[in-house]
């Protein structure tokens, strides 16, 4: 068993996990069981208050966020590490380094298979210890692959690191870093309400949590109002700067865009620039080095990828209403060059997916209901997807279930002509799974 799979095998082990259990639980448990681990390795406890941390939240657009501030950092010359999730084939995509040596040309690498069989060798009797003298037993997958890229990113020598958060903030792993340069948070939108939420308010509340004392916090140009105020609440308990987008920096933006959408408005690719370009300023980064940064950035994977042109087949891991509205409006889903329309879909089963399937079913002459295969994460209910599709929504084109995605995939470019359009969404796990194929 190689050590991707040994950690994954993990969360057979009874634990409390803090994506099903965070509501029956103090959720600073989770928090303190990372510290616990974190606490045991005093070389990476030295290392996490000396290093340079930029935190990454938000409800869509921090993974690009986060990748093109790497591209940035790594333009001005520093090696910088990036963690980020879900992985969308191989748990190595999480662990990026890109290396700023070749200030016109970063070099980018993901930890290898080796360097991560190591450190997880390394961390085996840690975890073992764990069980018995933890007050809150194994750490998670998450929590355990989070430390792995921190140990993975003092061993390279990263100047600058930054963090993606994986739900929320104030609870989430990530926030076992004591101290960080920048705080970020894209926008606040619904999703994982049923941890974080059930209100705006509330998920801002946690977004919130991961702005550090004394530090800086950048919140993107569509949070106003009283979610912005719940975020300044926090910043001021923190003695934390708060650094907001004026009015009239919005509307500049919206002007000088070459993506504004007829009727106004930025196109979330470009909100994601605007916020990297700013949080660049913040660190002091030389205007040259973010230019460059934004202009050689290259997608993250499952993220608006473009898999064959005739017919046009794209995957894309959106996974909640937001993300699915920014998707129906880059992408070419209702031009009428395209004959016929095919939509794979799957999604985990505590995201929204009666919401996403609601925006894109007017859209699509045939649906192809499917599953993702990950484990650990549970998929909607087939029947109720199918039943929501044909008779809430009342669709007239051709709607079907496949338990297999590979299934789906291979009826829908089989039966798909040159001039057709072929789109794959509503999970990153799901894309993960076609992406092998």
């Amino acid at each position: 068993m190689d050590a991707s799979q040994f950690l994954e095998s993990l969360t057979n082990i009874p634990q409390i996990d803090y994506m099903h259990s965070r509501r029956h639980v103090d959720p600073i448990f989770f928090l303190k069981r990372t510290k616990w681990l974190i606490k045991k390795l005093p070389d990476l406890t030295q290392f996490l208050l000396n290093a340079n941390f930029v935190h990454i939240t938000g409800t869509s657009g921090k993974g690009t966020v986060g990748a093109i501030l790497q591209n940035i950092l790594a333009c001005a010359g520093y090696k910088t590490g990036f963690y980020n999730s879900p992985h969308v084939v191989e748990v190595y995509e999480r662990m990026r380094i890109a290396d700023g040596r070749d200030e016109a040309l970063p070099h980018f690498y993901t930890i290898s298979p080796q360097t991560f069989d190591s450190l997880t060798q390394f961390l085996k009797p840690y975890l073992e210890k764990s069980i018995i003298n933890s007050p809150y037993g194994l750490p998670s997958y998450f929590e355990i692959l989070l430390t792995i890229a921190l140990l993975y990113f003092k061993e390279e020598g990263c100047k600058w690191i930054v963090l993606e958060a994986g739900c929320g903030g104030r609870y989430d792993a990530v926030n076992v870093v004591p101290q960080n340069n920048l705080t970020v948070i894209t926008n606040i939108g619904y999703d994982h309400e049923h941890l974080i939420g059930p209100k705006l308010s509330d998920i801002a509340y946690e977004k919130a949590g991961l702005i550090k004392k004394g530090s800086k916090v950048l919140v993107g140009p569509k949070i106003k109002g009283k979610i912005l105020q719940v975020i300044k609440k926090e910043a001021k308990q923190k003695k934390s700067t708060l650094i907001a987008f004026s009015k009239i920096e919005i509307r500049k933006l919206e002007h000088a865009s070459s993506a504004v959408r007829r009727g106004g408005g930025i196109r979330n690719w470009e909100i994601n620039k605007i916020i990297a370009y700013k949080a660049a300023q913040i660190l002091n980064i030389h205007s040259d080095a973010v230019n460059r940064g934004i202009k050689q950035y290259a997608p993250l994977p499952g993220r608006f990828e473009i898999i064959k042109k005739e017919p046009l087949i794209i995957f894309d891991g959106a996974h909640n209403p937001d993300k699915i509205k920014y998707l129906i409006s880059q992408y070419p889903i209702s031009n009428i060059q395209y004959q016929q329309k095919f939509l794979i879909f799957g999604s985990v089963d505590t995201k929204n997916w009666r919401a996403m399937l609601k925006l894109l079913i007017p859209y699509f002459d045939k649906i192809y209901l499917t599953r993702h295969n990950v484990l650990h994460r549970k998929s909607a209910d087939l029947k109720k997807m199918y039943n929501y599709v044909v008779k809430r929504c009342k669709f007239r084109g051709q709607a079907k279930i496949f338990i297999d995605p590979a299934d789906a995939l291979k009826t829908a470019t089989t039966k798909a002509k040159k001039k057709d359009f072929i789109l794959a969404t509503g999970s990153l796990y799901l894309i993960g799974n076609l992406k092998k194929l």
